[in-house]
């Protein structure tokens, strides 16, 4: 995920005596400090990994992504602050550890193998919009932004150990259908005969206020306690299909907590020791998808269902139908529920689930053209079922409560080499307001195909149904480039102008720098 969406609410600048200059030279160099400490330690596996095994594969991504704009604060000053940001992703893999047999340059699979997998965030911001760092992980690492070193995952992982076992030990994350969470911890696999496979894992949830954890996959509902501080276990079991070409499925449980003997140092808000122990999910998920007909019919299901709430607050269902080699239709049906920690308040006050179903018809004309066809229809319901007085409502006050949505769009994709480009306009009414829109995305290839240049515009028109101040539009000129310096090395660009009711102008660089390289070593 790419940081730099622009926050619905901004806190005022922090005043300062020092000059400009000096606040950027200090946070700059704190940046190369500990980008330079990171470096050192891939430097230091890259050094060690022949020496794990006999054919080790070590692989190296790493990207620098730098981002500047500007945003208006709200309120009557309309003061504008600056985003500067510097984000670095460096990834480190160590694969094949356990050696191959003589004269092969691979262990066969069946015989099981070994991998070290990791991911490093370096992020930093040298803007005027900054926020103090007011966590214990913040503390240690003497964060700038309140965050500055984040390990996105980093695991030792086994595959077909004994013929039989797969593993992964460390950070980890996992989306299953509907379902996703990170932990610290181990999970295990047992592949058996009669097409099946068991799943158990445990250990703890990653935290923002952790050393070195990060916020992304964290609980909505209890952000800002003392609760970001504690310690949360997590257990679950699974089990899935394995080894049936067609079909991919699996059912999941998860159980999150609240341990009082793990947080028994820690103080409450309200200033007493420990934290309250309790449940903070308990969730059953399903996954499963099909190919089915020679792949003509690919249908799939997902779901998460919330047993703490006794409830199925999620739900997606659809299905892909290829009627000819030209005509394609793809339906989906949605129902998603706001996810909060079973200890918030919001789990009573603020469930409001939203139903949605779209239609798109896809006809290939040609080589070169396909264009496509899609509607939209979306229910919104008022469903508080832990207020008798809703529960016990008339069917006049339900139909009151449903509210309704539609809309649709066309797009139109054109491909020859060395050049595409995709035409899209689209309407929304009914709940919420209207909004309208279109796009035009191009990408051109030159240069022996290693410089691709990009341009799009898009513009929308927007009118919400509450407020008539919320009405207006946005049109957006953006440009840019991708090139490929070397192999495995590539240097990207784009630039954006927009152009908006409240904004003369908005500009917005962005800029990403990625090189991927690989080692292979092997004893003679």
């Amino acid at each position: 995920m790419l940081p730099g969406a622009v926050p619905t609410s901004t806190p005022p600048a922090r005043a300062s005596s020092r000059p400009p200059g000096a606040a950027w030279s200090e946070r700059a160099g704190a940046g190369r400090r500990a980008a330079g400490r990171v470096r050192w330690i891939t430097a230091l596996a890259v050094l060690a990994a022949p020496s794990l095994a006999g054919a080790s594969e070590v692989r190296t991504v790493s990207r620098t992504i730098g981002e500047g704009y500007m945003v208006r604060t709200p309120g009557s000053d309309q003061q504008l602050l600056t985003r500067r940001r510097l984000v670095q992703y460096v990834n480190l893999g160590v694969y094949d550890l356990l050696p191959a047999p003589l004269g092969e340059l691979r262990r066969p699979y069946e015989d099981g193998q070994l991998r070290i997998v990791t991911s490093m965030r370096l992020r930093h911001d040298f803007g005027t919009y900054l926020r103090d760092g007011d966590d214990f992980a913040a503390n240690l690492l003497q964060s700038v932004d309140g965050r500055q070193i984040d390990l996105m995952y980093g695991y030792l992982e086994g595959e077909r150990l004994g013929g039989h076992v797969d593993l992964r030990l460390g950070r980890q994350f996992e989306m299953s259908g509907l379902d996703f969470y990170t932990m610290d911890g181990g999970w295990i696999r047992g592949h058996t005969p009669a097409y099946l496979a068991f799943e158990v894992f445990g250990g703890f949830e990653v935290k923002g206020a952790h050393a070195l954890g990060y916020p992304s996959f964290e609980l909505d509902g209890t952000q800002g306690t003392a609760a970001d501080r504690g310690y949360s276990p997590i257990v679950g079991a699974a089990v899935a299909a394995d080894g049936i070409q067609w079909l991919e499925a699996r059912l999941a449980w998860r159980r999150t907590w609240s341990s009082p003997p793990l947080n028994a140092g820690i103080n409450d808000d309200d200033g007493a020791s420990g934290l309250p122990g309790g449940i903070e999910q308990d969730i059953i998920s399903l996954a499963a998808s099909g190919r089915l007909l020679e792949g003509r019919l690919a249908p799939h299901v997902a779901l998460r269902y919330n047993l703490g709430r006794a409830r199925l607050t999620d739900i997606s269902a659809g299905t892909q139908v290829a009627l000819s080699d030209r005509h394609t239709v793809r339906a989906l049906v949605l129902r998603t529920s706001p996810r909060f920690d079973l200890d918030s308040i919001f789990n009573v006050f603020t469930f409001q689930p939203i139903n949605d179903a779209r239609l798109v018809y896809e006809v290939k004309l040609g080589p070169r053209w396909t264009v496509a066809a899609r509607g939209q229809g979306r229910i919104l319901v008022d469903d508080f079922p832990e207020l008798a007085e809703v529960a016990a409502a008339d069917d006049s006050e339900r139909a009151a409560n449903r509210r309704l949505g539609y809309g649709g769009g066309l797009s139109a994709y054109f491909r020859i080499p060395r050049f595409s480009m995709r035409l899209d306009g689209f309407g929304l009414g009914g709940e919420g307001g209207a909004r309208a829109g279109g796009s035009l995305d191009t990408r051109t290839m030159v240069a022996w195909d290693r410089l691709g240049l990009d341009g799009r515009v898009y513009g929308t028109y927007y009118k919400d149904d509450v407020s008539s101040q919320r009405e207006g539009y946005a049109l957006a000129l953006q440009g840019g480039f991708n090139a490929k310096l070397f192999r495995g090395v590539h240097f990207a660009v784009l630039a954006e102008e927009m152009f908006t009711s409240y904004y003369k102008h908005a500009f917005r660089l962005l800029a990403t720098f990625t090189a991927d390289w690989t080692i292979r070593g092997r004893k003679r």
